[in-house]
């Protein structure tokens, strides 16, 4: 009952950019239908791009802008198709049934091609034989944070609290099995501490619970508190990349404290195995044109990501080398597969 009624006030009252996204995401979706389908053209071949969240999220506001951008770029009509649940698994298994008339991309989250084989016994799709890379669109990073009004001011006050009081070692993750779960643990390792994750369905309600004091600490995508950070209501300690993020750039990295850091997490665009090949090559190349477009480019920094295209060949070798690292923190949880 606590987590409905704080989830009642986030929607009641938040100034997040979180909220003002998905009024946007809704005032522009019809019914969860395209971003383009409402201004759809008769005759023009239509594609469809699935997205595995439900409206409203950073991932659906990146597809509606891509879906923008292609539908203008290669003159057809792009409509967004939600597909949410089991994180984003029906939507790749969709896009593995998707006949070649379908037309089908689908914009994805890392954990999708990279967490869901590794945590699933049978995810219902293989990400090689039925997913065909088209482009890595950008890179997103993952934070750890504690209530603003926290007692605890940086990354070592808070690993001193955690050795003081067990329990200061909860955090919430966005899902389980996710990569916070795991980037947690790590920590736990690290500095020889005890990290347990409290798994939510996504993290916007971990941090309503987390600004209303019932979670001491979260890990959860960056994006999502940077107006909570804002407005006080969260302290972030650290953040897992390589180098600052450029929307927090007085927020330490892991790597500024010793870390090995995972490869960064991204948003890719995958097309569906069927896909007919011309058609292909012309999603591609023009994906790989947007990054030349500073419109664009505004468009995406404003969802609080990171531009940050990658070929196919690339995006093949960044999953292969995320999979990898995950895999083996995996394999060291002792995790479960489901």
């Amino acid at each position: 009952m606590k987590r409905e009624s704080s989830s009642q006030r986030l929607i009641q009252g938040t100034k997040s950019v979180l909220g003002r996204m998905l009024i946007a995401a809704l005032g522009l979706a019809l019914t969860n239908v395209g971003l383009t389908s409402a201004m759809a053209q008769p005759g023009k071949p239509i594609v469809r791009v699935l997205v595995g969240f439900p409206p409203g999220v950073g991932t659906d506001t990146l597809a509606r802008i891509y879906a923008r951008a292609l539908s203008e770029a290669i003159d057809v009509n792009v409509v967004v198709e939600n597909r949410p649940g089991a994180g984003g698994q029906i939507a790749a298994q969709v896009l593995k049934q998707a006949t070649a008339e379908s037309n089908s991309l689908m914009l994805t989250v890392d954990h999708q091609v990279v967490m869901l084989p590794l945590i699933t016994k049978t995810p219902g799709f293989d990400v090689k034989k039925d997913l065909v890379p088209v482009a890595r669109m950008v890179n997103f990073y993952t934070c750890l944070a504690v209530p603003g009004n926290s007692p605890v001011k940086n990354l070592e006050g808070y690993i001193d609290a955690v050795k003081k009081a067990p329990e200061m070692g909860n955090f919430g993750i966005p899902a389980p099995g996710s990569q916070p779960q795991f980037l947690g643990l790590l920590i736990g390792k690290h500095y020889k501490i005890s990290m347990n994750p409290v798994p939510y369905r996504g993290a916007a309600p971990a941090i309503v619970d987390l600004i209303g004091g019932q979670l001491p600490a979260v890990i959860v995508p960056c994006d999502g508190l940077i107006e909570h950070r804002k407005a006080g209501k969260v302290r972030v300690l650290a953040i897992a990349a390589e180098k600052r993020y450029q929307f927090m750039p007085d927020v330490p990295t892991f790597a500024e404290y010793g870390f090995t850091m995972p490869p960064d997490s991204f948003l890719a665009v995958y097309a569906a195995n069927s896909m007919k090949p011309e058609l292909l090559r012309q999603i591609t190349e023009a994906t790989r044109k947007m990054f030349q477009s500073p419109t664009v480019m505004e468009k995406i920094e404003s969802t609080f990501m990171v531009p940050a295209y990658a070929s196919p060949e690339e995006l093949g070798h960044i999953v292969e080398k995320s999979t990898e690292f995950w895999g083996e923190q995996v394999r060291l949880s002792n995790f479960q597969a489901q």
